[in-house]
């Protein structure tokens, strides 16, 4: 009963002296001072998912065993809390469990029954640890309600963030009001010293000792690699998120004289997929001119004849502007611009000529974009959804002796550019004409334009629509090419123009889709250098379209374009491809080997 009283006592008269501190100025608190208040023991830790090491208070260690994640939930293994944290760990073999003892709470983890502790209450084990390589690992966000420290998550960095502010035991009174901290700016580099356009790796270890998010990274003198010998200095300052700035860290990267990449093969080695790589003319001529053409076989598909109505491309007057007739598969190409001062309607119309038998027009590949002023875009698009086209094929039917729209495509204005490209199977003989018409006209009226005179660009139907090569790399030891749209090792696809019964020869092969096949790549990467001008266009690479370049267009030998990497173990590499409306060729495919670097 005395007991009980003492304490009530005791307790009173501690609210009542706090009550009064809180009353005077802080000169007359007693141990107020800063020099004479305790210092709270500070740990930033930097944790890594999956890795080994960690950073406390910038300095690095190893541990036995990593953090990880699971489902979006962080777990911590219980034996690396005394180093990290200070949290005692202990193992009782008497009862087969782990114990824990924090700042709040005694915690009991029994292993074999799976059943959890805490001051003595139960709760659920499943939901706050796990075993995993016969280690116990404890949930992050759970443990915390019995230490209190600070925890972030970092995604692009993969690793947690943690600040635990642990106070010293005493039982005098301070003030703990206290001014934001500086954050500390530290980093570190993989290696002692590097050769010439070696990667350097950097490790941003800094941290905040209040815990605030660091907002903002300013380098100064940050290089991936650097390509002269010598000492560089590097500098990192960081801002927290209440804009206190560091001081500045600085380290002297050594640079030693002794060759790993020069400045254009590091890019090669190192610039991501997809990349265009602006360069000099002088370095790409030096790299990559006159390098040896790769051997291939090609083979022209001629079970499906291309049809091209690219002539008159720009038209100054309504009519036809190729006709054809179809029986089985072919591929249409259409590629114009309205030249006119007024809008007009581009349609494909199809005739079935028999007078009793229907037809049926099946569409099983399609690429098309409407009119626009931009003549690289509407290529590229159009080839983009020829490639990637995957959807179900589209039937129509023809009645005997009837016309009618096979496409029509909106109003065509002047000065605009139009491009479609659509493979078909018929099951009879049809005719197919492309038509500049007056906009808003019936179908009825076709039949009172005239056929357009020919001017000099691709019109005719050709022999076939896709070129198969088969690339050997066997022995590839140094860069080499393969020519597109060269016609000499890449020849033109031949035919006859329809309209005036004379040879065609499709200058670019324009609507032909080329498939390249390798065996057994080596590594390497795959290069495009444009050599005929302003070139936009669309790779498609073991099914993913690349882009070259990603953005904007490309000028010949003035940059070039990273369509793919391999690392020597992909059984194949195809790519497909088919040259774009409003580029110019030839194009160079590079074949650049890699070394194991």
């Amino acid at each position: 009963m005395i007991s009980s009283l003492y304490k009530k006592w005791f307790a009173a008269m501690g609210t009542l002296i706090l009550f009064i501190s809180c009353l005077l100025p802080n000169s007359m608190i007693p141990n107020a001072s800063a020099a004479d208040a305790p210092v709270p023991e500070s740990r930033s830790l930097l944790l890594y998912y999956g890795k080994s090491e960690a950073f406390l208070n910038g300095t690095k260690l190893a541990l036995d065993a990593p953090v990880v994640q699971i489902n979006n939930r962080t777990y911590m293994p219980a034996a690396i809390l005394p180093s990290l944290l200070g949290i005692p760990v202990e193992w009782d073999a008497s009862s087969g469990s782990v114990q824990v003892t924090t700042p709040a709470a005694f915690i009991q983890l029994q292993l074999a029954a799976k059943q959890l502790r805490v001051n003595g209450k139960t709760e659920d084990f499943e939901q706050s640890a796990f075993m995993l390589n016969d280690r116990l690992y404890v949930e992050l966000s759970w443990l915390n309600r019995f230490i209190g420290f600070k925890a972030t998550v970092n995604e692009q960095l993969q690793r947690v963030e943690l600040l635990y502010i642990k106070r010293a035991e005493s039982g005098s009174l301070f003030n703990d009001t206290m001014p934001n901290t500086k954050p500390v700016a530290r980093f570190s580099v993989n290696k002692k010293s590097y050769r010439l356009g070696e990667p350097i790796i950097y490790s941003n270890t800094s941290y905040d000792p209040d815990g605030d998010t660091i907002k903002n990274v300013e380098w100064t003198g940050k290089a991936e690699a650097i390509f002269q010998p010598g000492l560089f200095k590097v500098s990192l300052s960081v801002t927290d998120s209440k804009g206190t700035v560091s001081e500045p860290f600085s380290y002297n990267v050594e640079i030693v004289d002794d060759p790993y990449l020069d400045e254009f093969e590091y890019k090669v080695y190192h610039e991501p997929v997809g990349t265009y790589v602006k360069e000099e003319e002088a370095t790409l001529r030096a790299y990559l001119r006159g390098i040896p053409q790769l051997p291939n076989i090609a083979t022209l598909e001629k079970d499906r004849p291309l049809i091209v109505s690219d002539s008159p491309e720009t038209f100054t007057e309504k009519g036809f502007l190729y006709q054809e007739k179809v029986n089985g598969k072919a591929r249409l190409y259409a590629d114009h611009v309205n030249g006119m001062k007024e809008k007009v309607q581009f349609a494909i119309i199809v005739r079935n000529p028999s007078p009793d038998k229907p037809v049926t027009i099946k569409t099983t590949r399609h690429g098309e974009v409407h009119p626009s002023i931009y003549a690289n875009l509407i290529g590229n698009e159009a080839s983009i959804e020829f490639l990637q086209s995957d959807s179900s094929p589209e039937s129509i039917t023809v009645a005997p002796y009837q016309t009618m729209y096979y496409k029509k495509m909106p109003e065509f204005y002047p000065d605009q550019g139009m491009n479609v490209m659509y493979d078909v199977e018929t099951s009879g003989e049809v005719y197919f004409s492309f038509v500049a018409m007056d906009a808003g006209a019936g179908i009825e009226s076709v039949g009172m334009y005239k056929q357009l005179d020919y001017t000099g660009n691709v019109r005719g139907t050709f022999d076939g629509s896709d070129v198969s090569w088969n690339v050997d790399l066997t022995g590839l030891k140094k860069p080499s090419s393969l020519a597109i749209g060269d016609g000499t090792s890449d020849q033109f696809v031949t035919g006859v123009d329809a309209y005036v019964k004379e040879h065609s020869l499709n200058l670019g092969n324009y609507g032909v889709v080329y498939k390249i096949h390798m065996d057994h790549p080596p590594k390497m990467a795959l290069l495009l250098l444009p050599r005929g001008g302003v070139f936009r266009g669309p790779f498609e690479i073991n099914g993913s379209i690349v882009q070259a370049p990603p953005s904007g267009i490309m000028m010949d030998y003035q940059g070039y374009t990273i369509l793919a990497r391999t690392d020597g173990t992909e059984p194949s590499l195809d790519i497909e491809f088919t040259p774009a409306a409003g580029s110019a060729f030839p194009v160079d495919v590079i074949f650049y080997p890699l070394e194991d670097k």
